[in-house]
């Protein structure tokens, strides 16, 4: 399982309510099923990412944004 997929699962499973209660809106880097950080935008979210982790060792999770999923996709 990819960092995206594992961080996201964990995200919406275990982290998602106290990030949406304190931080709604920013964006968490995430890394091993833990939040790092968090950014008020993605573009400096990435590069913190890419600076400290390299580009394929996070993930990001928009706080309070709703995922669609596959039905995303087809709309």
């Amino acid at each position: 399982m990819s960092q995206v997929e594992s961080n996201h699962a964990i995200y919406m499973e275990r982290l998602r309510r106290a990030a949406e209660r304190d931080h709604y809106g920013e964006t968490a880097l995430m890394v091993d099923g833990e939040i790092i950080e968090y950014f008020a935008d993605a573009s400096d979210a990435y590069v913190a990412g890419c600076e400290q982790f390299g580009s394929d060792n996070f993930s990001l999770q928009e706080v309070g944004a709703i995922s669609l999923g596959l039905l995303g996709l087809l709309v």
